[in-house]
């Protein structure tokens, strides 16, 4: 049993181990399935539903009969404890045994108070109230998955391939499914209808723990709810003992989809917390996303979106086939990337799917700090110490070189923020039981234990590197929530000022030792400084040079060595190319490497600035010209020019106010035949010759605009990489015409320009 408070601020004071999957109700009824030494059980347990409140205004205008209270609940009585806490906080604990009395008095009061119909409680501000699965989790102290490992759970993977990409005027003619137990299976019917009850059935039968597939809630549960709902059935998929349908859950960043007794995953999900940190996969697609990790079978087969329905008429086999890989990815990037999220599920009060969707700040840290004060029974604090109109001072960024620089180390203060935390114990001003700067503390401690034992070629060694990743996510993020303003309960404006101010004078004590030794600094923010070496200088030295100014950091403070590059060509602040030793590249930053990019100038980036880092001015401009040429020839496919673009506007939003304002990306999707979309929908947008803005759709018609791409080409593309060059030097590498005499330099005559030694501190 979890006694320290430590321990049960950070994995909740209930230890009950196995716990797979939980749902909960404003009825106060909690169904929780754990998996033990007999098998899979269904527990029911009954909780009295809660909320924090400001003041009791509302109740007393409510009418409705309430009690001051210690222990005592009486059934279906609304009860009262005034809790200990600073001036301002929310004081008072609301709860009932059946919380749609609590939540109907509160709403009836405040109707009255505010003189208009208030219909949810997350409209007041003068209360804390969380979903009721949160409300039992915090109140019991449990946790998902405690004593359990990744592999412990049943995850199916579930992949639709359908005749469109709309559900109005596609169907499903094929569903792919495997899970972690060994069982693949393609499943096919003539009759839609059939189709999607095998699948039900399925479920039902194999009875997994987790539904998951890469982009299930952006594509495959929109167009199966909406299949279903067009032919007549309901999506039963609910564990036995539990609410069987599928629910659609609207937050206001889109739809998620939820299913009692099953956790719903979407891997995309965590492809983008993995993007967040590391900025160098090339797509979030699911075929380049397993190229990137390195988990595509040798065997595996690649149709072309716009051409699988046409292939399965001629070729069904071929597209079985394709199908099967696709679950067989997404079940190998879940495993990859998935672990984080599970071991954070063992710490935060929240469900494992709204774990692996939510923030880490105020999705993760704050219900463990309310949990904190709900367990110590006391008031919440509600006010943000130092909330003020003025822009927050973040931290210090540099610029001091932008170009092409050589020998280049990265030196990297290791969580820098957090570290600061610790270091002087700075932590919310409203935070009386100093829950935040212990659990930042205890994080740290464990996140390097699990860390050191990572290191190990044991089998437990990815159980332990997911533990250190998942404390690293929530570590992080304490900063960020201390400055997130009325975004969050616990904010500390004043806090997140002192944190930045410190940080700024460490990071400005490393970069003055650095210049002082000799070494040209190129940028430099809080995560780590890029500075190059002298010509003569080994990578030896520069561990050395780091690991020496590191001791002249506080005791918590750390400077480390992180990398060694031959060559790094600077766009931006957080914008660069690396090029490793290995003679790979490594792309940071949305300037040279964004999802939203057309694949044609990506591709050319990535080739260029290959040949710019090996001094190569003559594959530079090959690049160039092989890209103008394969636009010319329309040996690019329609998908590779492009755009990726989310929808903000539904097809109503937009069309009701389309007379005040036309916008390219819904003119393409009306221009294209498509009239109604839902708002968070991602098309595939391109300029058509003579025809404007386009939507990608079945067929490949390389009809784009030759002449827009060769323009955007130069434009958007090559002159990122101006800062290699001079001017003029630039135009004869990147000519405007190609024809007859391409330019009148000679590319003999071209120089690359690189970084200039001895720059001072005065970076942009």
């Amino acid at each position: 049993m979890q006694t320290s408070p430590s321990l049960s601020w950070l994995f909740g004071n209930d230890p009950t181990p196995g716990i797979i999957s939980a749902w909960a109700d404003w009825k106060g009824q909690a169904l929780v399935w754990r998996r033990t030494d007999r098998g899979l059980t269904l527990e029911r347990h009954t909780f009295a539903p809660w909320v924090y409140a400001d003041h009791l205004t509302d109740l007393q205008l409510s009418g409705v009969p309430f009690r001051m209270a210690e222990e005592e609940r009486p059934e279906g009585i609304i009860t009262v404890q005034a809790l200990p806490g600073q001036e301002g906080s929310s004081m008072y604990l609301l709860q009932c045994t059946d919380g749609r009395t609590l939540r109907n008095a509160i709403l009836q009061g405040a109707s009255k108070r505010l003189g208009r119909s208030v219909k949810h409680l997350a409209d007041l501000h003068d209360y804390y109230v969380m979903a009721p699965l949160e409300q039992y989790l915090m109140l019991s102290g449990r946790t998902y998955f405690k004593d359990m490992k990744f592999d412990d759970l049943h995850r199916m993977q579930i992949d639709l391939e359908t005749t469109s990409l709309s559900p109005e005027d596609g169907h499903i003619f094929l569903i792919s499914v495997k899970d972690s137990q060994g069982f693949e299976a393609v499943l096919e019917h003539p009759d839609e209808k059939e189709l999607i009850g095998s699948l039900t059935r399925l479920i039902q039968d194999r009875n997994p723990d987790v539904l998951e597939n890469h982009n299930l809630m952006g594509f495959d549960m929109p167009f199966l709810v909406r299949r279903a709902e067009k032919l007549g059935l309901k999506l039963l998929w609910g564990r036995e003992g539990a609410p069987q349908e599928v629910v659609a859950l609207r937050y206001q960043d889109g739809t998620r989809y939820s299913v009692a007794g099953r956790e719903m995953i979407d891997t995309l999900d965590a492809v983008r917390r993995h993007q967040f940190v590391a900025r160098d996969m090339p797509s979030q697609r699911l075929k380049d996303v397993a190229r990137y990790f390195g988990v595509a079978g040798p065997d595996r087969v690649y149709i072309a979106g716009e051409k699988i329905h046409q292939t399965y008429l001629t070729d069904p086999e071929q597209v079985r086939h394709y199908a099967l890989d696709d679950v067989r990815e997404v079940s190998a990037i879940s495993e990859r990337l998935m672990q984080p999220a599970f071991a954070l599920s063992q710490m935060a009060p929240r469900s494992f799917e709204r774990v692996a969707y939510a923030g880490t700040a105020t999705g993760i840290l704050e219900p463990m700090l309310v949990r904190a004060y709900l367990q110590e029974r006391r008031a919440l604090p509600c006010a943000q110490h130092g909330v003020s109109e003025a822009p927050h001072e973040g931290g210090a960024v540099y610029l001091f070189q932008a170009g092409v620089a050589r020998n280049v180390v990265k030196a990297d203060i290791s969580s820098l923020y957090p570290s600061i935390m610790r270091q002087y114990q700075i932590g919310p001003a409203c935070d009386e039981l100093g829950v935040m700067t212990t659990l930042v503390d205890e994080l740290t401690r464990r996140r390097l234990h699990h860390k050191e034992m990572a290191k190990g070629s044991g089998e437990d060694a990815p159980y332990h590197n997911a533990i250190q990743a998942a404390m690293k996510l929530v570590i992080n993020s304490a900063y960020g929530y201390l400055g997130a303003g009325k975004m969050a309960r616990f904010a500390d404006r004043d806090a997140a000022d002192r944190i930045t101010s410190l940080g700024r004078e460490i990071l400005h004590h490393v970069l003055e030792e650095l210049q002082s030794r000799g070494m040209t600094l190129i940028e430099a923010d809080t995560d780590g400084v890029f500075f190059s070496m002298p010509e003569h200088w080994t990578e030896a030295q520069g561990k050395a040079l780091v690991q020496d100014i590191s001791t002249t950091l506080p005791e918590m403070i750390h400077l480390d060595f992180e990398g060694w590059y031959p060559a790094m060509f600077s766009h931006q602040v957080k914008n660069y190319a690396l090029l490793t030793r290995d003679d790979k590249l490594i792309l940071k930053g949305a300037s040279l490497h964004s999802i939203r990019s057309e694949a044609f100038g990506s591709h050319f980036l990535r080739q260029a600035l290959m040949a710019l880092l090996h001094g190569d001015v003559e594959g530079v401009h090959q690049a160039f010209n092989e890209t103008v040429e394969k636009l010319r020839s329309r040996a690019f496919k329609t998908r590779e020019v492009t755009m990726r673009v989310r929808l903000t506007k539904s097809s109503q939003q937009y069309l009701h106010r389309r007379t005040e304002r036309k916008e390219s990306p819904y003119e393409a999707m009306l221009h294209s035949g498509r009239e109604s979309w839902s708002k968070g929908e991602r098309i595939l947008m391109y300029q058509a010759q003579g025809k404007g803005a386009r939507i990608l759709q079945d067929q490949d018609l390389r009809d784009y605009d030759v002449r827009h791409y060769i323009d955007a080409l130069k434009k958007h593309y090559a002159e990122r990489l101006s800062s290699a060059f001079s001017r003029e030097d630039f135009d004869a590498v990147f000519p405007a015409q190609l024809q007859g005499r391409l330019f009148e330099r000679s590319l003999t005559e071209v120089q690359i320009q690189y970084v200039a030694y001895g720059e001072d501190l005065q970076g942009s």
